[in-house]
């Protein structure tokens, strides 16, 4: 299944937030959208989900216009994690995972044997079988990403988006939950597109790199490609060395503002 985006503008009454975006999500690979705040990144996240309505152009899914299919179609193909999600704190994560099978009820398909077997194989794939029966507000925040993300996988799509899955986690459990999307990328081949603020983690985990500027492309590719010192100026106005990890021999971006007051 292929994304893309053609002449792709969206507006809030008279003020422009993305502008003419023309992207193609590649296929099995994990592209992250990077960005200062308020630069568009979530809003095109929201906008490829059908959350939000372009002003005009178009995201097509295999070559259809998204706005010309249902809502339940679409969730069988894209699941989105949307920031900050929230639950009843009384839910189990059970039945917090099993909402990711709603797009295949109906009033001649209830829940069956196959949906248990899916949502249980969710909780397996996000280490979570052992706390199935847990409520939520008995959860840490990492394991309570991983339930979020676990129901994503119930609806069984091919493409997976998430804008700032790794929010208010400290970086252990942020790295756990960018490993789980990782595997499920490479094991099961999943397209993953996620907004993320962290440009070091961006560059470690990202495939594709789409860099976002005052609502436009301002550039996009392989991280090692794209990610330079004048891209970190140009997009979030701070000066930059960049080095490559000597772990995983990806950009690493060491950042200053002036570096007369700290040295």
């Amino acid at each position: 299944m292929s994304i893309s985006t053609k002449n792709l503008t969206l507006a809030y009454d008279d003020y422009i937030v993305l502008k003419d975006i023309n992207v193609t999500i590649p296929k099995n690979k994990i592209t992250i959208l990077v960005g200062s705040n308020g630069c568009g990144k979530s809003t095109l996240l929201k906008t490829i989900s059908r959350l939000a309505k372009p002003q005009s152009g178009q995201v097509l899914l295999d070559d259809i216009n998204i706005f010309e299919k249902s809502s339940n179609e679409i969730a069988k193909k894209l699941a989105i994690l949307t920031q900050s999600p929230s639950a009843p704190s009384d839910l189990t994560v059970f039945n917090l995972v099993k909402q990711g099978r709603y797009p295949y009820q109906s009033f001649f398909s209830q829940w069956s044997k196959e949906d248990e077997k899916i949502v249980d194989y969710a909780l397996e794939k996000t280490g979570l079988s052992d706390i199935k029966y847990k409520k939520i507000s008995d959860l840490s925040g990492g394991q309570k990403q991983r339930v979020w993300i676990a129901m994503t996988l119930a609806q069984q799509t091919d493409t997976i988006l998430l804008d700032e899955p790794t929010n208010h986690l400290d970086i252990k459990y942020k790295i756990e939950v960018l490993d789980l999307l990782k595997e499920l990328n490479k094991k099961e081949q999943r397209t993953i597109v996620i907004v993320l603020h962290d440009i070091n983690l961006a560059c470690r985990y990202a495939d594709h790199i789409i860099a976002i500027k005052d609502g436009k492309v301002y550039d996009e590719g392989d991280p090692k490609k794209v990610i330079n010192k004048k891209l970190i100026k140009d997009v979030f106005g701070i000066n930059s060395k960049i080095i490559e990890c000597p772990l995983f021999k990806t950009p690493m971006c060491i950042t200053y503002q002036n570096l007369d007051k700290v040295i």
